[in-house]
């Protein structure tokens, strides 16, 4: 049980350093494409599903 929760704290963590990463973005052939939307929605995704398992885990036992 201790390992899952150390899982769900990873998975929460990976999206704040993703959230807090600074490659800004890259530049394409239509010019610069900033990266800071798709930063924020896979950060968000992972503290999501981080806080959603171990609010399921509380209400299990």
């Amino acid at each position: 049980m201790r390992k899952n929760k150390v899982i769900r704290i990873l998975i929460i963590l990976t999206g704040v350093f993703i959230l807090l990463y600074k490659d800004a973005g890259f530049y394409g052939f239509g010019g610069y494409i900033d990266k800071f939307w798709e930063n924020i929605l896979i950060s968000l995704i992972f503290i999501i599903i981080g806080v959603l398992l171990i609010k399921r885990n509380k209400r299990v036992n």
